[in-house]
């Protein structure tokens, strides 16, 4: 009865056993000797029989499992990232736009007295424009954005439009700043942003010359001498232009150092020249505040060239063993340090007249010029990466 239950327990469990395990008991299930048949194990049922399917998990994000699915998704945010870039220029373009064309109308009806509201908004939204664009470049590259032409004049049209509302700040009665630093900002920002082929708005890896904490002290510094010196000489350039349309009765006295200290005194003690500069219809009011923008603008962005100079030639002695090598970059911001400090000796120990001062800082737009973007242009030099491919 024993050896008929353990048979038929043998073939009930070979019917559902494997070859495999049958033949690794011996190759027979069952005992052909008189003894007794042992029973084989029977297998443990899984807890999941008989039990009804889990429901489905939810969708779990994608996650790239091999390279290629991890550039199209570096490559989907890239773009993503692109957009918003895209969108933050033109933000700041349509506002530099819309402040050139305010304060020209205010200047076309004579009506240069202040800083409009609309004017302040208006250049506040394009420079909190460019720099969130600024800030997302660096999130984006890891490195402070001045590795190439493009981030450099983003650079450039965000410290102009910052220098606007350093001059609002210090001459808050007059909006002949924004004149001429508004159109000045926009036209950078279109070269960067609508003249530059793609290839140079990427952000880049930077060059091993240029991995050093250096790069933010020395460029940054450097960018904003040119944007303070750039809107210095074009309120010269204004002088100028203001003093051919009103001639020679409108032109300023020349002022040394002494002279223009006791100058308030001077228009209280003689009233008569109200009269006579209301007969050039305001003119000379406009060269004073010209020049006064001019002289405040030089004066911050030749300290900024100093201090930029200097950062430069103590990380140059780190990356090339020298703190001058008479390199082509070197050599042009000394030229423009040393002609802004000839305007200055002019302009206070000199008896230098306003119009002789405002034609010397006048020239150095041309050679800021040159400095900035001319000696790249040859790609010679240390200085020649970043701006322009050979």
């Amino acid at each position: 009865r024993r050896r008929r239950r353990a048979g038929k327990m043998v073939v009930t469990s070979t019917r559902f056993r494997s070859g495999f395990e049958c033949g690794r008991r011996g190759g027979s299930c069952a005992s052909s000797s008189g003894t007794r048949a042992r029973a084989p194990n029977r297998e443990r049922p899984s807890p999941c029989a008989g039990r009804r399917a889990p429901p489905c998990p939810r969708a779990l994000p994608v996650v790239a499992t091999s390279p290629e699915e991890a550039y199209q998704v570096s490559t989907s945010a890239l773009v993503t990232l692109s957009t918003f870039e895209q969108v933050l220029g033109k933000v700041g373009f349509g506002s530099l736009f819309a402040t050139t064309g305010l304060y020209w109308s205010k200047a076309a009806f004579g009506k240069l007295k202040g800083h409009g509201t609309l004017e302040k908004s208006t250049m506040a939204s394009a420079n909190f424009a460019l720099l969130v664009l600024l800030v997302l470049r660096w999130v984006d590259a890891g490195h402070f954005p001045l590795s190439n032409m493009y981030e450099s004049l983003l650079f450039l049209s965000w410290g102009i439009s910052s220098v606007h509302f350093y001059l609002a700040y210090k001459i808050p009665q007059s909006g002949v700043a924004g004149t001429l630093t508004s159109p000045t900002a926009l036209g950078v920002l279109a070269f960067a942003t609508l003249i530059l082929p793609p290839e140079l708005q990427r952000a880049t890896a930077l060059v091993p010359a240029l991995k050093s904490n250096w790069l933010f002290m020395h460029v940054s510094v450097m960018m904003m001498s040119y944007a303070t010196l750039l809107v210095g000489s074009l309120m010269s350039f204004g002088f100028l232009v203001i003093d051919l349309l009103a001639g020679e009765g409108a032109s300023l006295p020349a002022l040394g150092a002494a002279e223009a200290a006791a100058a308030p005194e001077a228009e209280l003690a003689e009233p008569e020249k109200a009269d006579e500069e209301d007969s050039y219809g305001g003119k000379r009011d406009l060269l004073e505040t010209c020049d006064d923008l001019a002289y405040r603008s030089i004066g911050l962005g030749f300290a900024f060239l100093t201090i930029g100079i200097i950062s430069g030639a103590v990380w140059a002695n780190e990356a090339w063993g020298s703190y001058w090598s008479w390199d082509p970059k070197e050599t042009w911001a000394l030229i423009t340090w040393l002609f802004y400090a000839v305007y200055l000796h002019g302009r206070i120990y000199k008896d230098w007249s306003p119009k002789k001062t405002a034609a010397v800082s006048a020239s150095g737009f041309v050679i800021v010029w040159i400095c900035y973007v001319g000696v790249n242009l040859f790609g010679v030099g240390l200085h020649s990466y970043g701006f322009f491919s050979k």
